[in-house]
């Protein structure tokens, strides 16, 4: 076999390999993608408290999912009294929040607080079950970037595929083809 048959054939056995292996760990990503550490975000834990509110995030509020949504109460109030919070509607039956098939696992996303324009300062909170607040839009950034980093990933790994593929085509081409060059033969 000939030297060049047998580098593109090397070469694109490993391109084609790098490939397969790139795309996997791409939809390995897009696999992660909503599985949102709740107590990793929490920025605000509890049943009842005061907590600070800057106003540049929507805080978006969670409970665990053992928690019926009919059942579930909570109330924010500050200087002026109490707001209105958004609460997500409830399913049918009232056990989970409309919308909950998307939500990670063990926890219900049951509404948002700063939707509605409410003012920076200092909030009360009062909910009949410990409640998590989660920045809305630093978490949504963070599972759209692994969305992109998935699909970069599938999309380079099958670009690197194709490579291999014409390297393993071309190689076998110039193995076929090409012979290995002989001595020259001298008379005396």
């Amino acid at each position: 076999m000939h030297v060049a048959g047998k580098v593109f054939l090397g070469l694109g056995a490993v391109l084609l390999v790098l490939g397969l292996v790139m795309a996997g760990l791409g939809g390995n990503a897009l696999d992660e993608v909503g599985d949102v550490d709740v107590e990793g975000k929490t920025v605000w834990s509890g049943q009842e408290g005061a907590f600070s509110y800057d106003g540049r995030d929507t805080l978006m509020v969670f409970v665990p999912d053992t928690v019926r949504c009919d059942e579930f109460t909570i109330t924010f109030s500050n200087d002026s009294g109490p707001t209105e919070t958004k609460m997500d509607a409830c399913t049918e039956d009232g056990s989970a929040p409309e919308g909950s098939e998307d939500d990670p696992d063990g926890w219900y996303h049951m509404g948002t607080f700063g939707w509605e324009g409410e003012s920076a300062g200092d909030y009360t909170l009062e909910a009949n079950t410990e409640v998590n607040l989660l920045p809305m839009w630093e978490v949504v950034g963070e599972e759209l970037g692994e969305a992109a980093g998935g699909l970069m990933g599938i999309l380079g790994g099958v670009g690197l595929s194709g490579c291999g593929v014409c390297s393993l085509l071309l190689g076998g081409i110039l193995a076929i083809v090409l012979k290995d060059p002989k001595e020259p033969t001298q008379i005396q």
